[in-house]
């Protein structure tokens, strides 16, 4: 009996460490809601592409696409927070958010410069590169399978960049479909067992 206690007494250190220098708050449900929301947008897409509509409104889906699933991330990890009894708004949150801003910046900003060279054949690899390395760069903060994530991210990226004209087919699988396997497997892994 005084194992048992001892066990729990250590699990509760550790998990209490782990809140303390780890931000938590992230769900599976944030993924799959971001790969559902990009699933949207490359059927979106798809219908663009073939009224021949300007890459300007492919612009917008992806914009869209990028603020739907940043405000979704932001409400359920404020609500995972909560319910928790977590501070949301903390030093590792702040850590974080520039460490997975950052690189996705920059790739924005690299996004905007092939746009503006009306060089459209790697955007879509550089949009999964930068976002890999975000996420491999925020998992130093979170939870580490969030790394692997990013290395998928990584991989796809580059294999996207080897076969001209499948863009479309490379981002919806990354943005749409590894977020939902990673959603599900996360909740699965972290959230069925609570």
């Amino acid at each position: 009996m005084d194992k048992n206690k001892a066990l729990e007494s250590v699990n509760e250190i550790k998990e209490l460490m782990e809140k303390s220098s780890r931000f938590v708050s992230l769900s599976g449900m944030t993924a799959v809601l971001a790969g559902i929301y990009s699933l949207i947008g490359s059927y979106l897409a798809v219908g663009t592409l073939s009224s021949g509509a300007s890459h300007v409104e492919l612009i917008v889906i992806a914009s869209v696409v990028l603020v739907a699933a940043a405000i979704t991330a932001y409400i359920l990890s404020w609500y995972k927070a909560k319910k928790t009894g977590q501070k949301f708004f903390s030093k590792i949150t702040y850590r974080i958010a520039w460490n997975f801003s950052l690189p996705l910046l920059v790739g924005g900003l690299f996004c905007i410069a092939l746009l503006m060279h009306k060089d459209y054949g790697l955007i879509s690899s550089v949009m999964l590169l930068f976002y890999g390395l975000s996420l491999v760069n925020a998992s130093k903060f979170t939870y580490s399978n969030l790394g692997w994530l990013g290395y998928s991210f990584l991989c796809l990226g580059i294999i996207d960049c080897f076969f001209e004209g499948h863009a479309l087919m490379f981002w919806t699988i990354g943005f749409g479909g590894f977020h939902i396997l990673y959603g599900v497997l996360f909740y699965l892994q972290y959230e069925r067992k609570k």
